[in-house]
């Protein structure tokens, strides 16, 4: 048996047997996610009785496995360091409060979504299937998240999500991306990060950086239109809400970005445009519409312990966001 360190390696060297084997117990385990799609499984105790189905067989899966959540649909790799996974051990897609956030917000008869850090699809394919005559923007500069990316696509038969793959923050130009997502069924979480390193590998490569309000300059005529703008960056949130001011204050748009000790620790500068926009008539929101300050933005990440970098998403908007 030859040894790597990709678990597609290993499935490729496998003895027939045990692909045979192995396809038998994950066709199994799809016709279950068939029977049982997490958008049936609408309490406590049925989430709990589907993972307790996976983690019998969670060693011996190898994937993917389609998920129904209703109006769409999204494939989880089960390998143990994979973001995906977490639908399976959840019973969810990720995020579903900020989800529902802002679908109720997209109320216009022109919508736009754009996806900064769109990973796998996970908010831009349930935005796409659900928004009624909307256009979703999913920019994402790792090459291997793409393919997920246009996989979930091809899977729920999008056409209205175009795939960019440009990194976003307050420049243009070229910047090296650091590639964490490794290649389909081995264990590694997706994603990946701006790094000031010179690529020496595959996993380290040179892509193209961009503001929104340069990338969308008289490319679209927003008048009329709700957008709204999801970050999840690594901590570069706010670089990228810093290129984008003059979509925010210009026209119906609003964002929800992701506040870390990242963000304190490298970029502290970058704070200066959540002061701005606060001066411009927006309201800083947490998860269920509490009106904040930036002090107490900053409060929430002093009194994080060690063992958390987040202290989770929040919205800035200068109309009134619908919360429920």
């Amino acid at each position: 048996m030859v040894r790597t360190g990709s678990s597609v390696r290993f499935w490729l060297w496998a003895p027939k047997k045990v692909k045979i084997r192995n396809n038998m117990i994950d066709n199994l385990f799809q016709k279950f996610c068939n029977s049982f799609p997490p958008y049936k499984l609408n309490n406590k105790f049925k989430k709990k009785v589907f993972y307790l189905i996976y983690s019998l067989f969670q060693k011996i899966l190898k994937g993917p496995f389609v998920l129904n959540f209703g109006d769409f649909k999204l494939n989880a790799y089960p390998q143990r360091y994979d973001y995906s996974r977490s639908m399976l051990t959840r019973v969810e897609a990720p995020d579903p409060l900020e989800r529902q956030i802002i679908k109720r917000n997209l109320l216009n008869q022109k919508n736009i979504f754009i996806d900064c850090g769109a990973n796998a699809g996970f908010y831009a394919i349930d935005i796409a299937k659900s928004v009624t005559n909307c256009k979703v923007y999913a920019f994402e500069p790792s090459k291997k998240e793409r393919f997920f990316l246009r996989e979930n696509i091809k899977l729920n038969k999008i056409t209205n999500i175009d795939v960019i793959d440009f990194a976003v923050g307050n420049k243009q130009g070229e910047v090296y991306f650091n590639d964490t997502r490794s290649d389909f069924g081995s264990d590694f979480k997706g994603g990946g990060y701006i790094t000031n390193n010179k690529p020496e590998t595959i996993e380290n490569y040179a892509v193209q950086i961009t503001t929104l309000d340069n990338f969308f300059i008289n490319k679209l005529n927003f008048e009329n239109t709700s957008i709204f703008i999801k970050i999840d960056l690594e901590g570069l949130d706010l670089e990228a809400i810093e290129g984008s001011k003059e979509l925010l204050t210009n026209y119906d748009c609003s964002v929800v970005f992701e506040f870390s000790k990242m963000i304190i620790k490298n970029h502290k500068p970058s704070l200066k445009i959540i002061d701005f926009l606060l001066e411009k008539n927006f309201k800083l929101l947490d998860m269920y519409g509490t009106n904040l300050s930036l002090q107490d933005l900053l409060k929430r990440i002093d009194d994080l312990d060690d063992d958390h970098d987040t202290c989770g998403n929040y919205f800035l908007s200068k109309k009134k966001l619908l919360f429920s």
